[in-house]
């Protein structure tokens, strides 16, 4: 099997990626693929791409069509087409498999989820949603949005963020997980912050009890370390 190579000075669509792995994950991905067709279809694939310079062609002419899913979603759709497909899957096919399916895991269609949101009786974490991706699209999108305009504006704006978060979903990503961490960051900021704000108090107090002016800037502030240099 031919392979193609990600190459950090190429141009075209591999340059386009600017960090090298990420491109070479691509590049993985689509000699994994064909590697598949030609060990599942072995015939068809010989009389498919008939010299080595084709099936060179054809992988970056597939990778530039699927560059917009990621390497293991491109890797899923080639597995699902050898389950699925009668016939030797095509370049066609594997894009209508890369395309997101709400209900492989377990996610309502956009519109739906899209009408969820808005009618919800609450607009909190704590109401039983369908699934967290349609709260936190809500969140995302704004109540006030999604309350007060019309449909034909607000719903292509849930839906985008909806999109977003259904795709983190179908590459594995644990929402849930992802909200405490969220929660866990904002609380040890937080607390940083208050004792970052509690040192610049003490500091302030000490200054004055020196007689220093804290806020006379730098001059204060060497009248402050020279205070301590005599104490």
């Amino acid at each position: 099997m031919t392979t193609i190579r990600h190459e950090s000075g190429s141009t075209g669509a591999a340059a386009e990626h600017k960090q090298p792995q990420r491109g070479a994950d691509y590049f993985d991905a689509m000699n994994a693929v064909f590697t598949l067709l030609e060990d599942a279809y072995p015939l068809k694939f010989k009389r498919a791409f008939s010299t080595d310079e084709d099936v060179v062609r054809a992988k970056r002419v597939w990778l530039s069509s699927l560059r917009e899913y990621t390497p293991r979603r491109i890797l899923y759709a080639a597995k699902k087409a050898l389950d699925t497909s009668k016939f030797f899957p095509d370049l066609s096919d594997l894009r209508a498999l890369c395309k997101l399916r709400y209900d492989e895991v377990g996610l309502k269609e956009p519109l739906q989820a899209y009408y969820e949101a808005c009618y919800a009786p609450q607009q909190t974490r704590a109401f039983p949603w369908s699934h967290i991706a349609v709260y936190l699209a809500a969140r995302a999108t704004g109540w006030m949005m999604l309350r007060s305009e019309e449909q034909r504006v607000a719903f292509p704006v849930f839906e985008r963020n909806y999109e977003i978060l259904c795709n983190r979903v179908l590459e594995g990503e644990d929402l849930e997980t992802s909200i405490l961490k969220g929660l866990e960051d904002s609380r040890h900021k937080e607390v940083t912050r208050q004792a970052e704000e509690a040192a610049q108090l003490q500091q302030r107090q000490t200054m004055v009890r020196q007689g220093i002016d804290p806020d006379n800037g730098s001059s204060a502030r060497d009248r402050l370390m020279k205070a301590f240099e005599q104490g």
